[in-house]
């Protein structure tokens, strides 16, 4: 990854805004009951609007450059969101590209049709499912996989930061399906170590966290 001054200044505002958050003597709780030194929040970056503006311009631009083919031809393009951390950044981005936006339920309604998706989506789309990070890939997936069932073409999958774990990329890859990500975890870290923002404990604690993640 090319260290430029807007990645500083987004590594920056991560920590700022405590999107980022390190403890290594009193640890975070996750979901899953383990034990982790390092806390993400990406859903805080969508309040602070300048810290969101610089996320979505660089975010925009890695779609845009990759994808250059679908968007110089007007492809239809639909971003649709995971729900719920997809849904701010989904929405952030078919903004700036003036493109539709959906979003996909973790189940279907039990109520109403019973929709599992959310929104309108054209026959011919290319659909980018958007989610915040991918830890084990299981939403953003899922979420994919909720797409092509209805018969509709999922171009790719992206997300602000991801892990980068084996487990995680070889399942992607045995559901034939893309990650284009802004930062891997490992990225942020590098920037904030250059920057004074985590030092040496902090950062050998969290790859060690990050590579029993793999195990």
């Amino acid at each position: 990854m090319q260290i430029t001054p807007q990645i500083k200044e987004i590594v920056k505002g991560f920590f700022e805004a405590k999107v980022i958050q390190i403890n290594t003597t009193n640890k975070f709780k996750l979901a899953s009951g383990k034990e982790s030194p390092i806390y993400l929040d990406h859903r805080k970056i969508f309040s602070y609007p300048s810290l969101r503006k610089l996320v979505i311009q660089e975010w925009s631009s890695l779609i845009r450059n990759e994808y250059r083919n679908f968007f110089e031809k007007e492809k239809n393009i639909v971003f649709a969101g995971t729900a719920t951390a997809g849904i701010a950044p989904a929405y952030a981005l078919a903004e700036i590209f003036s493109c539709g936006f959906i979003y996909v339920r973790a189940k279907a309604k039990e109520h109403g049709l019973k929709s599992i998706i959310e929104g309108f989506i054209p026959h011919s789309a290319n659909i980018i499912v958007v989610d915040d990070m991918v830890t084990t890939g299981g939403s953003i997936l899922q979420s994919a996989d909720n797409l092509r069932h209805e018969g509709f073409k999922v171009l790719t999958t992206t997300s602000i930061s991801y892990h980068n774990l084996n487990k995680t990329m070889s399942l992607f890859k045995e559901k034939e399906m893309g990650l284009l990500s802004l930062f891997k975890t490992t990225d942020i870290l590098d920037v904030a170590y250059g920057m004074n923002f985590v030092d040496s404990k902090e950062m050998r604690s969290i790859m060690e966290w990050i590579t029993s993640l793999d195990s």
